[in-house]
């Protein structure tokens, strides 16, 4: 088998068993369906994954001058943006604005 044609092989494989993975429950019998606590948890997963993409970036600014308030950090616009996002959130209760907020103060001041 040619390295092309391998390459291939695996991609369809691994585009396979993803498709699978993510749809198992969607065709389980009922009795494998998850109940209770394993349900409610599985509600959260899509934004807890988001939320381990995203923080890291987010605190990056935190990390390199090592968690002293520094004007540095406190112009970091992606700090800044997250911050201005969940005050907007958590006020207004309207997550479009939240991220309208938070994507304007990141523009602001990345210039």
């Amino acid at each position: 088998m040619s390295a092309d044609l391998r390459v291939w092989v695996i991609i369809v494989m691994i585009t396979a068993m993803v498709v699978i993975m993510r749809n198992v429950f969607l065709f389980a019998p009922r009795s494998w369906q998850p109940r209770g606590l394993l349900q409610q948890a599985l509600r959260y997963a899509p934004l807890a994954a988001l939320a381990a993409l995203v923080t890291p970036q987010m605190l990056a600014g935190v990390r390199a001058q090592q968690g002293a308030l520094t004007p540095e950090l406190l112009a970091d616009p992606r700090l800044a943006s997250a911050l201005v996002l969940i005050a907007v959130i958590r006020l207004s209760g309207n997550a479009f604005a939240g991220i309208a907020a938070g994507t304007g103060i990141f523009l602001l001041l990345s210039r």
